[in-house]
């Protein structure tokens, strides 16, 4: 039995009525190719079952069509619609999406830099994090475009596309004081590694004094971690405190869900006995009981707007240095003046 003819480009092109230097940027460069005849090219692709060489494309064009991500964990269930949108982008304009999980770690997240840019990739997006003297030096020795994502702290030479992590925290704290609360307390993740979450902390905290409001230290706590064990455990501290707060603002619909658990625990109902509020709207707070107050982040037009920057850099045409998105205040059902015995310990 002979051996089958390998599809060439120059019998797609034949097939598709297009020439050939037009299949070669649909298959490199597609957002430069008019959709009519993309779509052409990608019929005839199909129908002869053509399968692109991409070692040799990526000899030709320095490219390898792939694009590393960097997250903090896809345990979290907020990045989730950051990837799908990232990844759904990237498809589109023909690349490869590689994600490693930073888990918060200066030193792995060089280390992940490193070995995505030996692999070749294009291009990075990176997430809630600052660029450090080192990683700024390898990427400009490397000339790998980067664009930081969920950190207001400008990268040089690096897009960064954001939220108002404060501003979103103060909606939240105002919401509160709106509905007749003045007993606010804040459960928040760890500060020092993760910039967004020092803002959004930073902001609470801000907005509380701005309005008059004692915060005692005891009604200040953070978190180790965003695991159950570590989250109950601070909600558990906050609950146990000799005087109770009567609402809590929390940096993330994580903590606020956890909390809302241990309330429940301690024969505690939200919101009669405590009010809590979230902050990034997750899927997850619309289906526990009750349904969670929130201040929504539009995680995956940040997803969109990562992308987007990236292939600008990676294109040689201009890009906006930051982007910051909008938030938007959510009420459901965990919020409610507070009644008179609400803070009985």
């Amino acid at each position: 039995m002979s051996a089958p003819t390998k599809i060439t480009v120059r019998e797609v092109a034949s097939a598709a009525g297009v020439s050939i230097a037009t299949v070669s940027r649909v298959l490199n460069q597609p957002g430069l190719v008019q959709q009519s005849k993309r779509e052409a090219v990608q019929r005839a692709m199909v129908a002869l079952d053509y399968i692109p060489n991409r070692q040799a494309r990526s000899l030709m064009s320095q490219r390898t069509g792939s694009i590393g991500l960097l997250v903090p964990t896809i345990a979290n269930p907020l990045f989730a619609p950051v990837i799908a949108a990232i990844e759904r982008v990237l498809d589109a304009a023909g690349y490869a999406l590689l994600i490693h999980c930073t888990r918060r770690d200066p030193a792995r997240q060089h280390q992940q830099v490193r070995h995505l840019v030996e692999r070749g990739v294009d291009g990075l997006i990176l997430t809630g994090t600052a660029i450090g003297p080192e990683l700024e030096a390898l990427l400009l020795r490397t000339s790998t475009p980067a664009v930081v994502q969920d950190s207001l702290l400008l990268p040089p030479g690096a897009p960064a596309v954001a939220f108002d992590n404060a501003g979103a925290m103060a909606v939240a704290v105002r919401h509160l004081h709106s509905q007749g609360h003045r007993a606010i307390a804040l459960l928040s993740g760890p500060l020092h590694n993760t910039p967004a979450v020092a803002e959004r902390f930073a902001g609470a905290e801000q907005e509380i004094r701005a309005l008059g409001l004692d915060l005692p230290e005891a009604w200040r706590v953070l978190t180790e971690d965003y695991d159950n064990t570590a989250v109950r455990d601070g909600a558990a501290r906050l609950l146990s405190c000799a005087e109770r707060p009567t609402a809590v603002a929390c940096t993330g619909d994580i903590l606020a869900l956890g909390l809302v658990a241990e309330c429940q625990r301690r024969g505690l109902l939200v919101p009669r006995d405590l009010s809590v509020i979230g902050c990034g709207d997750t899927d997850l707070g619309r289906y526990v009981e009750p349904p969670l107050t929130t201040v929504h982040m539009p995680w995956e037009r940040m997803g969109e707007a990562a992308v987007e920057g990236l292939l600008a850099l990676i294109e040689g045409r201009p890009t906006a240095p930051l982007t910051v998105l909008p938030h938007e205040l959510i009420e459901r059902h965990s919020v409610q003046p507070p009644t008179p015995f609400a803070r009985v310990p």
